[in-house]
C-alpha cells in the first residue's frame, strides 16, 4: 500500500511538473509573439486606417519637444533654435511644444535661413522617433532620433542618426485654430 502511494505521488508530481512546463512555454512564446506587433501611432498619419495620434495630448509635445532639442544641442548648437512643425498641427500643440522648449525657442518665420523643421513623429509605447530636417542657408539633411523611455518617466534621446538626401526647403507652417474643440472625448484614441 505504501509502495501504491509512492508510485501514485510520484506520477502525480511528473504530470503537474510536465504540465507546467508546457504552460510556461507556451506563455512564453505567446508574449514573445505579441509583444512587437503593435505599429507606431504618427503624425502626420502614415494612412487613413490605423492607430491615430492627437498631437496636443501627452506624450507627443514631449517627444517633439525633446527631438527638437537634442538635434539642435547635437547638430547645431551654435544657433538659435527655430523650428517648424508639420502641417495641420493645432494651436494647442503649437503652444504646448514651446512651453516645453522654453523661451530661447521660437517658431519659424519667412526669411529664416537657419531652422529645424519637425517633419513627423511615432509613438508606440515606451518608443519614439522623430524625423527632423536641418537647413542652414538652404542646404539640408534629415535627421532621425530615436527615443526611449521607462513607463511614465520622460522621453531620452538614445541615437541619432543622419541621412544626406534630396529634400526642398518648407515654408512656415502655421498652427490651425480651433481644432482642438472638434474633439470630444468619445473620440480621443481613434475609431474603436
Amino acid at each position: 500500500m505504501i509502495d501504491s502511494i509512492r508510485w501514485m505521488k510520484k506520477n502525480l508530481c511528473t504530470a503537474v511538473r510536465s504540465r507546467l512546463i508546457i504552460l510556461s512555454a507556451l506563455t512564453l512564446s505567446l508574449t514573445s509573439l505579441s509583444s512587437g506587433c503593435a505599429p507606431f501611432a504618427t503624425f502626420p498619419p502614415d494612412s487613413d486606417t490605423g492607430i491615430r495620434i492627437y498631437p496636443w495630448m501627452a506624450p507627443a509635445p514631449e517627444v517633439m519637444a525633446t527631438s527638437l532639442r537634442q538635434v539642435h544641442a547635437r547638430v547645431s548648437p551654435d544657433t538659435p533654435l527655430v523650428y517648424n512643425l508639420p502641417s495641420g498641427m493645432t494651436a494647442t500643440a503649437w503652444k504646448y511644444v514651446q512651453n516645453k522648449l522654453g523661451p530661447d525657442a521660437r517658431e519659424m518665420v519667412p526669411g529664416d535661413k537657419v531652422f529645424l523643421d519637425l517633419q513627423r513623429f511615432g509613438i508606440r509605447n515606451t518608443r519614439a522617433f522623430a524625423d527632423i530636417a536641418v537647413w542652414n542657408d538652404g542646404v539640408g539633411f534629415l535627421v532621425t532620433a530615436s527615443l526611449e523611455r521607462d513607463n511614465v518617466m520622460p522621453f531620452k534621446v538614445t541615437n541619432l542618426q543622419r541621412f544626406y538626401i534630396t529634400m526642398s526647403e518648407p515654408q512656415p507652417n502655421v498652427p490651425i485654430q480651433g481644432a482642438d474643440d472638434t474633439v470630444s472625448e468619445d473620440s480621443v484614441g481613434g475609431d474603436q
